[in-house]
């Protein structure tokens, strides 16, 4: 993934994500947590208001996936609608429009979506995560360890994130997808072959 910026008289190319360099080579990883979406000079004459974001996966220094979390007592889905109201009121913009993956947790319920406008969100597109043996990954620890730790969490942004061309829009791909892509990667290296088989609601 590049990213183009004119410097002047120049155009400038700058590899943002590099599919050869997943967990390794130039790739750089950071967390962030508690970062202030402050009002801009706009907003302020109008009634927004200062926003916190509860924790953001860096790579190579661009916000990629964000993360919202609620206490057992709510309902992971206000985590849901709290992003689309930040995306609303435009928290999610400079930087921070880098976003392309959003995880929702109230500890013990954990789902994902991809980014979109906050017209375009829509909750019939979030997932959970079910691990290869088709069982449901609830908690969000252990969900961090299957979905967001490096190599996986990179590997989601690049590799399992397609452009659904007409609707223009981004997809992640649901587990089910993701396993029988891995299970093709892995029978490849050892000269298996085979078919992978399932239906689609059109």
């Amino acid at each position: 993934m590049q990213v183009h910026i004119q410097r002047g008289t120049e155009r400038l190319h700058l590899v943002v994500v590099n599919h050869e360099h997943i967990a390794g080579g130039s790739s750089v990883y950071e967390v962030i947590n508690q970062y202030s979406a402050l009002k801009t000079d706009e907003e302020c004459k109008a009634s927004a208001r200062d926003r916190r974001f509860d924790v953001t996966l860096l790579i190579n220094g661009l916000p990629m996936i964000h993360i919202e979390l609620k206490n057992k007592q709510h309902s992971y889905m206000d985590g849901f609608w709290q992003i689309k109201k930040y995306i609303g009121e435009g928290k999610f913009a400079g930087i921070f429009s880098a976003v392309q993956m959003f995880v929702i947790s109230n500890g013990v319920n954990t789902k994902y979506f991809s980014a979109a406008s906050d017209t375009e969100l829509n909750k019939k597109f979030i997932s959970g995560w079910l691990d290869a043996d088709n069982s449901p990954v609830t908690d969000y620890i252990d969900f961090a360890k299957s979905v967001l730790r490096i190599p996986e969490a990179h590997e989601m942004i690049a590799g399992y994130t397609v452009l659904d061309e007409e609707a223009k829009r981004l997809i992640l791909l649901r587990p089910y997808q993701i396993h029988a892509i891995e299970s093709i990667r892995e029978a490849s290296k050892t000269g298996k072959s085979g078919y992978v088989w399932h239906a689609c609601p059109a």
